[in-house]
Formats: C-alpha cells, sequence, structure tokens
C-alpha cells in the first residue's frame, strides 16, 4: 500500500468521479483507475461502485475513508513537526479570503503575526468563499478565510474560528441609530431602501435565504458585487442592509456606520478556516494557522457591538 494510491483514494471519494479526480491528483486517470484497482486487490475488498459516469463509496469504502483520513491527519502533524524542528522561520503564505474579513479582520490579525515573524510574507487572493474552497482543494492556496462553509469535503479540514448572527447595519445618523430599542424589528427592516450584495458573495445568499424563510419580500434598491461600494452607499444613507459584525471594521462602528440587533433572529453564522487534510503544510501556514487560532480565543470579533 503506497502513499499515492491512498491519495488518489481520497480524491475519488470526494469527487465520486475519476477523471475529475485525476485532474486533482494531477495525474491520468488510466494511472489513478489502476492504482485505486491494486489498493482494491491489495485489500482484497471492493472500495467503490462503478457506475457509467461517476464511483460511490462502497460501505466498506466508507469504513476505509475514516481510517485514511485519520491516518493523513497524522502523518501531516509528523512531517510539520519534522519541518519545525528544522527551524523555518522564512517563507510566503498563500492565503484566500473574503472581501470583508480582507479588510475587517485580516489585516489586524497580520499585523499581530507579523511581529513573531517578521521574515514570513503574506499572498492574499481575495475572492467569493466558493471560488476559496475550490482554490484549496486544488493546492492554489495553503489556507482560505471563509464564511458559512456549507461544505462536506473528504480533501478539507475545516476549523471553525467563531461565530456571529446577523446585523442590520445603517448609517450612523439614521434615525433607527438613534433610538433606545434594544433591537429592530422586521417591520422597521422592511420600511426601509434595501441594499444588497449580488448573489455570487456568500453574504447576499445568507441574506436571500434568511428573508425567504421567512417568507419577506426582498426589492433591493441597489444590487452590488462591491462590499466596500455597499458599506458607502449604507454610510451615506442611501440604504441600510444585513451583514454580520466581523465584516465591519471597529474604527467604521460608531463615527460612520452603525450595527443594530434583529429582534427573533437567533441564527448565528460560521468564520472558518479551511486548509488541504493531504499533503503537508508549510511551517510559515502552520505558525499562522496558530496565530489565528490564538487570536479568536483571546478576542473573537463575536464581541463587538
Amino acid at each position: 500500500m503506497e502513499f499515492y494510491q491512498l491519495t488518489y483514494f481520497l480524491a475519488a471519494a470526494q469527487t465520486q468521479n475519476f477523471r475529475k479526480a485525476a485532474e486533482l491528483s494531477l495525474v491520468a486517470q488510466s494511472a489513478l483507475s489502476r492504482q485505486i484497482a491494486a489498493l482494491e486487490d491489495e485489500l482484497e475488498v471492493a472500495l467503490f461502485t462503478r457506475h457509467k459516469k461517476r464511483v460511490t463509496l462502497t460501505t466498506a469504502g466508507q469504513e476505509f475513508a475514516l481510517y485514511v483520513r485519520n491516518a493523513m491527519e497524522q502523518l501531516q502533524e509528523g512531517q510539520q513537526f519534522l519541518a519545525e524542528l528544522q527551524a523555518g522561520q522564512r517563507g510566503t503564505v498563500l492565503i484566500g479570503c473574503i472581501e470583508s474579513l480582507a479588510s475587517a479582520f485580516l489585516p489586524a490579525l497580520f499585523a499581530s503575526f507579523h511581529q513573531r515573524y517578521p521574515h514570513i510574507r503574506l499572498k492574499v487572493r481575495v475572492s467569493h468563499t466558493d471560488e476559496l474552497i475550490t482554490a484549496v482543494e486544488q493546492g492554489e492556496v495553503e489556507l482560505g478565510l471563509i464564511l458559512d462553509p456549507r461544505l462536506q469535503s473528504e480533501l478539507l479540514i475545516v476549523k471553525e474560528l467563531y461565530r456571529q448572527p446577523l446585523h442590520l447595519l445603517v448609517s450612523a445618523r439614521h434615525p433607527l441609530a438613534q433610538m433606545k430599542a434594544s433591537a429592530v424589528t422586521w417591520e422597521q427592516i422592511l420600511a426601509e431602501p434595501f441594499i444588497l450584495l449580488d448573489e455570487t458573495s456568500r453574504m447576499g445568499q445568507i441574506t436571500k435565504r434568511i428573508f425567504a424563510q421567512r417568507e419577506l419580500p426582498l426589492h433591493p434598491l441597489v444590487e452590488i458585487e462591491s462590499v466596500e461600494g455597499l458599506k458607502e452607499m449604507v454610510r451615506q444613507g442611501i440604504g441600510v442592509t444585513l451583514t454580520l459584525p466581523a465584516l465591519i471594521r471597529p474604527s467604521q462602528v460608531g463615527n460612520d456606520l452603525a450595527l443594530l440587533p434583529i429582534a427573533g433572529l437567533e441564527e448565528e453564522f460560521i468564520f472558518a478556516l479551511v486548509y488541504r487534510r493531504v499533503g503537508s503544510i508549510s511551517l510559515a501556514a502552520r505558525e499562522f494557522i496558530n496565530t489565528i487560532t490564538q487570536q479568536t480565543m483571546i478576542s473573537s470579533p463575536g464581541t463587538r457591538t
């Protein structure tokens, strides 16, 4: 049994398609199929049921996948331990991040990280959550900072950082911001012009889902792709929007913008860090993971008001 056979196996389990698994593994489909068949011969059990255009794990394959994932994680930890012994405190962390966190969360985090590791550089790709998940899976970035991760991936580890409820974002000069009520109501929200992030963003998808679940009408005055453009429109009093506190820079709250709790809205949304289960992570990336974990434990953005 070879390491690369287990890597091919996990890729096929994730994609349920040998061709896609081969593309992720950067090998020919025939080579991947042959190695998985050899693995099945060695184990003397069928791991996949072959269909015309896809494959599915057998019961034995599902159980075996659990052991393989655990073994890969332990192997990755062992590789990381050996790398740390070499004291390689230099390198570049390739990280993907949604736009809002790139401006509201990442700068302060990297400032703290840079004090401890001044020779490690950061290269950031800003994109939507779904695109970042794909980039991490394909090894284009090492880490991803994402919102509301709705995935079950054989190839990724999802580390929850913190959770937050939705708030109404209004201009600091808006009448709702001057009220002494503990929370705004949906009736008050529906009476305001609404600004919506477009549906390619996770925040836009969340907003539409919340309105649909409550059977509330959603007719945005403006639908926009830019997070900064949306916040500027809210600041100028053009309309209101739903957002999460971590997506707003602390310096903006109180001066330009106000975050208002919403009555009866208790659902919380997850901010998470994702990275590959298969293959080693660079020492620089591992230290960045540790910094993120420590920072969110000490001072979660969920405490902002």
